[in-house]
């Protein structure tokens, strides 16, 4: 069996593939009325369990052998739950760019300098650290990753002005583009400023936030027993047992490290309205509304319902074959695209329906989506719409396994959300062992057009005459979430 490996070519051949699946779907000699015995043939993917050992400070190490090619790819992941970042909002992407600004060892120069030399793909965020290089670098790039975490000074105040004045050349642009609007809309009436998803940059909290700020960040969240590290590609465990004795172990554990940084319990409950409702931003200059539909959820992947709710949501609006889309832009060329996303999460996710519209149909748009919604929540799927969705989660999920990195963050997933153990191994029979009436149940817990909340951003004016007629009661907020009258 040969490997393709230019991936554009890959993609063809894999659409390809689903369609003539779909044609044969389709065929007169398909009895829709039973289900396809396709639904219950067993797949067996080949994936190797990463080897798995810990430290003595804590720092959990899996490592996936992979020797097609000299490559290596080493990740680190903090493994913490949201805070609020109250008025230094923002500290977390301002902390992930000055992971870079320099260490005990070296100047951001001088390490800049040596990424370049090695040719190492460094990536840094608050929650990530990563490095991709070739194998015979991979002792020098694994002491400059470890450098980065233990050693990082945060002392570069050039480097913390800069990144600032960056973050708030972002900030304004951010207040002109109306799905960045809508996001930071979103997530304040969905989760309240008050929660760690409701949390939102501004030009005050960004500059509130100083060297000391980012010190006490580092040293509350950044030891050894709070991250995963992985790799991945041309390595043996015996050889990253010896680098992680090399350049992790001193790496020092810490048991108490509740009062470094105030972090609150996350608040559990949410205010949704008592009826569906209209929350209008009013931008005067678009010529197009922005829509978001839906309100939180709770849905996490160790739910039993969790995969029959992946194929609920792509049969509705994931991707081009889904009925969101066939309506919205096929039929009714309101709009280039309709999707909806239903987001899982361990704390609180999310059910929403995203699309972008001219200003004279936005009323027509909202209609469609709510007709949809009620269609698939009220009347079970086809037979055929289900094995066809199943066949396309099952083909991009192999596909995405051609990424041998992606191995190595399917089993840390496992570890960080308390999955069961195989969870991804069994994940494309999991798949396919979904029925009907299990999508009908998904579709009947998370969609719904009560107690929603339909958020537009677009001119008022152009629009507010036929949204009317939708007979929602119509609430106006400011482009931070901040309430500011009812229509009357």
């Amino acid at each position: 069996m040969f490997r393709i490996k230019n991936k554009f070519l890959r993609k063809i051949i894999f659409t390809i593939i689903i369609f003539f699946q779909t044609t044969v779907m389709f065929s007169d000699n398909v009895n829709r009325n039973k289900p396809p015995k396709s639904l219950n043939r067993k797949i067996s993917i080949n994936i190797k369990n990463p080897e798995f050992f810990q430290m003595k400070n804590g720092l959990k190490v899996l490592v996936s052998e992979n020797h097609k090619l000299p490559l290596v790819r080493v990740t680190l992941e903090l493994d913490c739950d949201p805070f609020l970042e109250k008025d230094k909002a923002g500290i977390k992407k301002v902390f992930g760019q000055m992971l870079r600004s320099g260490t005990k060892n070296y100047s951001k120069k001088k390490l800049d300098e040596i990424i370049d030399y090695l040719g190492i793909s460094l990536y840094t965020s608050f929650f990530e650290t990563s490095i991709s290089t070739l194998k015979k670098n991979l002792d020098k790039s694994i002491f400059i990753v470890s450098d980065i975490l233990m050693n990082s000074k945060f002392d570069n105040s050039k480097e913390l002005e800069k990144i600032i004045k960056q973050r708030i050349v972002d900030i304004d642009l951010s207040e002109k583009d109306p799905s960045a609007i809508l996001q930071r809309v979103r997530n304040v009436l969905y989760f309240g400023k008050d929660h760690p998803y409701g949390e939102y940059e501004t030009y005050d909290t960004i500059k509130n936030i100083t060297l000391n700020d980012l010190k006490k960040l580092y040293n509350k969240y950044y030891v050894p027993n709070m991250f995963y590290l992985s790799f991945v590609g041309d390595i043996s465990k015996k050889e990253a047992k010896k680098l992680c004795d090399l350049y992790f172990s001193k790496w020092e554990k810490k048991s108490d490290i509740s009062d470094s940084f105030d972090t609150p319990p996350i608040k559990k409950e949410f205010v949704v309205p008592t009826e569906t409702e209209i929350d209008i931003v009013d931008v005067p200059s678009l010529t197009q509304s922005t829509i978001c539909f839906g309100g939180p959820v709770c849905l996490r992947k160790n739910d039993p319902i969790y995969f029959s709710s992946v194929i609920a949501n792509g049969i509705l609006g994931g991707g081009a074959q889904s009925r969101l889309f066939l309506n919205l832009r096929e039929r009714k060329a309101y709009t280039y695209g309709a999707y909806s996303v239903l987001k899982h999460d361990k704390n609180i996710g999310y059910f929403s329906v995203y699309t972008q519209v001219r200003n004279n149909v936005t009323e027509k748009a909202i209609r469609d989506i709510l007709k949809e919604i009620v269609e698939i929540k009220n009347h079970k799927v086809s037979y055929d719409e289900l094995n066809i969705k199943k066949n396309e989660i099952i083909g991009q999920f192999i596909l995405d396994l051609e990424d041998p990195s992606r191995i190595g963050d399917l089993f840390i997933c496992e570890l960080k959300n308390n999955l069961p153990n195989g969870f991804y191994k069994d994940y494309l029979n999991k798949i396919q062992s979904v029925s009907v009436e299990d999508v009908y149940q998904s579709c009947k817990k998370f969609f719904s057009i009560r107690n929603g909340r339909i958020i537009i951003i677009g001119k008022a004016d152009d629009i507010l005459p036929k949204i009317k007629e939708l007979g929602y009661p119509i609430r106006y907020f400011d482009q931070f979430g901040s309430f500011l009258k009812d229509e009357k």
